[in-house]
């Protein structure tokens, strides 16, 4: 038996919007034998565009049943059923969420009419309700109500039952079948193709474009939870046409490539990292009368900072261990504003140099040993991870705390630095969001001295 089931709703979110209309029609694989329709009072305002679309407004559902009113004569009607519905996890998921709003759970087997027309009707140029009817010859009686919809729902399930030869249908609502899982423009064969490797991937929609970039430890686990989660968007999953991938090997470079892409390709789906958020660095510069001055300030193109951080707050409380370890003066560190003495000459806690009092080389020989020290700190690191073979490492180049990128090197090749490792590293743009990942992986594995293996870090001093 089937549920060939429509319904209309406030908006296209399950968890934040309602049903307004539901019609339910019984199949036996032959004909239509019981079927159910009502409105529904969503218990919340039906914008103007939804009215606009259904024609339902909030003085139609006003005196309509609640859901809960309605919730156990659905379940007792779709039980042992299996639940048919054109886009089935748009319908499906708002049904879903309305019976765990009540305490309940609704589960039933699923089809979508939109996945079995493509693959039994193969070619036509839209598979959406309106145009596959046409396509197929069907009257749409009162579209975009609940039973006129659902109505056009069963004609065109009825035309797949008498087309299906290859016994599509059947195989799709088998036990282990993802067809009524995945989104109804993807080809399952796409979805069968995707590695269980690490790496980063790619949902793209019908023009081919890149609307969503993703990274995971394991591609395909990772691919169909997006399809499974209750707090997906369904109209993310309506866009989705195809999936490319690109396995990495190593969980840290396919972090650094996912924020690397979403960079360049701005697909519409990611909301983090689209922008490079604001880097501050710090810069170092002689003055007129030759005071080594350091300056914290953002990250300026084309000038390379001493060091960065990922808040004006952290370069901040750098600079002043500096001043306060090395003796420098926080005046000449930008860290006060003032024309003549800064304060901590004032009580005698700078030695001067902004009062013309101490000899500026001798300061600037302070202000050099502490730019050692944290050219030390934020110096040369290389990391070894895993590679996409077993053959194989992947590296990844920090160089004076900049971010050089990443590459990959056969296991025998020995690479001590970040110079050494320059042939094989493919040039990747610096920025706050890859030293933050650079910075949380390093923070997980302790930085080792001498060759680096597989999983390790070297920390080039």
């Amino acid at each position: 038996m089937y549920a060939i089931v429509d319904i209309e709703t406030t908006g296209g979110y399950h968890l934040s919007h309602r049903i307004t209309e539901i019609a339910v029609l019984i199949h036996d694989g032959k004909k239509v034998v019981d079927k159910f329709q009502s409105l529904i009072n969503p218990e919340q305002v039906i914008p103007s565009y939804i009215t606009s679309l259904t024609g339902i407004n909030n003085q139609m559902v006003e005196n309509a049943p609640k859901f809960y009113e309605v919730a156990k004569d659905i379940m007792l009607l779709t039980k042992d059923c299996v639940f048919v519905a054109h886009s089935v996890n748009f319908d499906y998921s708002f049904i879903r969420q309305e019976y765990k709003s009540l305490g309940g759970d609704f589960t039933r087997k699923k089809l979508c009419t939109v996945r079995m027309s493509r693959k039994i009707f193969p070619g036509f140029p839209s598979y959406s309700l309106g145009n596959l009817c046409q396509s197929l010859g069907i009257k749409i009686r009162n579209r975009h109500r609940a039973f006129g919809d659902a109505e056009a729902t069963v004609e065109v399930f009825e035309r797949l039952l008498e087309n299906d030869s290859a016994g599509i249908i059947q195989k799709a609502v088998g036990r282990n079948s993802r067809e009524a899982t995945l989104p109804p423009h993807l080809p399952s064969e796409v979805f069968e193709k995707l590695p269980e490797d690490t790496g980063v991937y790619y949902f793209h929609d019908a023009k081919g474009k890149v609307i969503y970039v993703g990274k995971a430890v394991d591609i395909k686990k990772r691919v169909i939870s997006h399809f499974t989660g209750s707090g997906k968007r369904l109209s993310f999953m309506d866009h989705i046409h195809d999936i490319t991938f690109t396995v990495t090997g190593s969980e840290l470079i396919a972090l650094l490539l996912e924020s690397d892409e979403i960079k360049k390709l701005w697909p519409i789906y990611n909301q983090a990292q689209k922008r490079t958020r604001g880097a501050f660095g710090l810069f170092a510069y002689h003055d007129q009368a030759g005071v080594h001055r350091l300056q914290l300030g953002r990250m300026v193109k084309g000038m390379l900072p001493l060091a960065t951080f990922n808040s004006f707050e952290s370069g901040r409380s750098k600079v002043f261990e500096m001043i306060k370890e090395f003796e420098l003066c926080p005046a000449c560190c930008g860290m006060q504003k003032t024309n003549g003495a800064c304060f901590d000459h004032q009580v005698k806690k700078c030695k001067g140099v902004c009062a013309s009092k101490e000899k500026v080389p001798k300061y600037n020989k302070r202000v050099a040993k502490a730019l050692k020290e944290l050219e030390v700190e934020f110096g040369d690191l290389l990391i070894t991870d895993e590679g996409r073979t077993v053959d194989e490492k992947a590296i990844v180049g920090v160089e004076k705390g900049v971010y050089k990128g990443f590459g990959y090197v056969e296991n025998e090749v020995q690479i001590r630095t970040v110079e050494e490792a320059a042939d094989y590293i493919t040039d990747y743009q610096d920025n706050t969001d890859v030293r933050r990942i650079i910075r949380g992986w390093t923070d997980q594995t302790p930085p080792l001295k001498g060759v680096a293996q597989p999983g390790d870090v070297s920390n080039e001093k």
